[in-house]
């Protein structure tokens, strides 16, 4: 029987690692079954060393087996560190991202869209087993799904399922990507990037399409345009990519504000609105509406005037920053840089963590109180900063006191609107109801357009002023966190809260580039000068023991 105890001991380690295997790499640990293994494991072993108690008596008194037995342990000490720390990562997986661009963390807005999860999302990934693409979508996806329990996801070869791929008309062989929630599904077929990934939940999940109108017909710059510097046909793409619907209205055609538009922007208009639409405008407000108007230097002056009925002051002037911190290199002071500290405490700007840079603004301040409307300023210059009154004259530009507002210049307000009562609306018909036209044609009086309607008064609307639109166009809009400014604006007007923070840019990713002498000095560092310090040590290490 002793002679053959050592089996014992094979079977009963055997026995043992098994169960140490299930137990470790394993998320839902050893059954009744394993546990019964790793038991009668423990007890084979157990009973060879007792068999075998001479020989191992005999054995562990020679100097050998001591230094046997000290080896095995450090072997084991240094197994069961190895395993404690793989468990450790396997259970609380961390990874830190080290890129100066952030490129493999997600953004603010990433994160706080899953978190914000309230129903199951599935993702359906459409892959060749193995192909690059799988592998970068796979690394991408999982840092979403490691922060919701909402959000799972399903591999699928169209090649080993094709009964699948054709249920779901795959096509693409550089792989697709459905979201599914109910019966609502979001596809992906070309760009898997963060962006259209997270603009994918949000369209999937926010329940609802915002319509966003863009006035006309007073020279303002074209949301559909996406092919020159001037347009913004960019920022509207990457509204469109989320829950909004862009539209062009011209109100002196629609005689009022549609009822469509969630919210109205003006992007700086170069000629100015009737007085009938400016009436029009203050009828939305009063109910309830959300404008924005981005207006340049001595464009629509008397919309600019008009905002001092929400509150609002807008400056005839160039603001200019003489603070070399905040103004761009090249000594032009008519671009603007704020960072952090130039906002004030908002809902748009307190998710902003990085720069925004804007270009030829004009000041916008908090005006005298309108009773019934709360108005804050939202961004200011330094201290270095001036509002320049002097435009069109070949005097250098230089602040005047008591001319010019010097010194932590305001650059946009917004006011919101408590009791719309207190919003004055005027005549918004255009033009006389029985003309000259009627008399010609013949129409009679009864035929003439009808006056507008009574304006339905509601609280929340929200007026918010910026003295710049270039920061918004194609030219500007991925630079810094621009983009930021005027979504996060966009989403606290139309009430997407969740929406106000900091968006995946994909066009601000670092990479690293070298010239010729620079590579050339790298790879003789890696490939010769440490590897060549480890030879030249080893050498001089042999050769001392030698002497010896």
């Amino acid at each position: 029987m002793r002679r053959y105890s050592w089996l014992l001991a094979v079977l009963g380690g055997v026995a043992v690692l098994s169960f140490l295997s299930v137990a470790v790499f394993t998320s839902t640990g050893p059954d009744t079954t394993w546990s019964t293994v790793g038991g009668v494991g423990v007890a084979l072993v157990a009973l060879w060393m007792w068999l075998d108690r001479d020989a191992l008596a005999r054995a562990s008194a020679t100097r050998g087996a001591r230094y046997t037995v000290t080896s095995l342990t450090l072997v084991v000490l240094a197994a069961g560190i190895a395993v404690a720390v793989n468990v450790l990562a396997h259970r609380y997986d961390k990874r830190w991202d080290l890129t100066a661009s952030r490129q493999y963390s997600l953004s603010e807005q990433s994160v706080q869209v899953v978190r914000n999860l309230d129903r199951d999302v599935k993702v359906l990934a459409f892959f060749s087993r193995g192909s690059q693409e799988e592998a970068n979508f796979k690394d991408r996806i999982e840092s979403y799904t490691e922060l919701s329990d909402h959000l799972s996801v399903e591999w699928i070869d169209p090649l080993l399922d094709p009964r699948k791929a054709r249920e779901h008309d795959i096509t693409s062989a550089a792989g697709t990507v459905i979201l599914v929630s109910g019966d609502d599904e979001q596809r992906l077929e070309t760009d898997f990037g963060e962006e259209a990934l997270t603009n994918a939940l949000i369209r999937l999940t926010s329940g609802e399409e915002h319509t966003v109108c863009f006035t006309s017909g007073h020279g303002e710059l074209d949301p559909d345009d996406d092919a020159t510097v001037a347009g913004l046909g960019g920022i509207v793409t990457k509204m469109e990519g989320q829950n909004y619907k862009a539209e062009k209205v011209l109100l002196a055609r629609e005689g009022g504000v549609p009822e469509r538009c969630e919210m109205l922007v003006a992007a700086d208009p170069e000629k100015d609105w009737l007085p009938a639409e400016r009436e029009m405008l203050a009828a939305y407000v009063a109910g309830g509406g959300k404008f924005l108007l981005l207006l340049e230097p001595t464009h629509a002056p008397g919309l600019a005037a008009d905002m001092a009925r929400y509150g609002i002051t807008v400056g005839d002037d160039v603001v200019l920053e003489q603070n070399p911190n905040y103004a761009l290199a090249g000594g032009d002071p008519s671009y603007i840089i704020l960072d952090p500290q130039s906002f004030d405490h908002h809902e748009i700007t307190d998710a902003i963590k990085g720069a925004v840079l804007l270009r030829l603004v004009r000041s916008v301040s908090k005006g005298d109180d309108v009773k019934g409307i709360r108005v804050q300023e939202l961004a200011h210059t330094t201290e270095q900063g001036w509002a320049e009154t002097s435009l069109g004259t070949d005097a250098v530009a230089q602040p005047d006191p008591g001319q010019d507002i010097i010194g932590n210049v305001p650059l946009m307000a917004v006011a919101e609107v408590d009791d719309p009562e207190t919003i004055q609306v005027g005549d918004r018909t255009i033009g006389e109801r029985a003309g000259a036209l009627d008399a010609i044609l013949g129409t009679p009086a009864e035929a003439a357009p009808a006056e507008a309607p009574p304006v339905e008064r509601k609280k929340g609307g929200r007026v918010l002023v910026i003295g710049d639109v270039d920061f918004a166009t194609n030219m500007l809009i991925d630079q810094f966190a621009n983009q930021d400014l005027f979504l996060n604006s966009v989403a606290w007007m139309v009430g997407e809260e969740n929406q106000v923070s900091i968006r995946p840019n994909e066009a601000a990713r670092g990479t690293l580039t070298m010239n010729l002498f620079q590579g050339i000095i790298l790879w003789l560092t890696a490939l010769l000068f440490v590897p060549g310090l480890a030879v030249v040590g080893a050498l001089v290490t042999w050769l001392r023991r030698r002497n010896r």
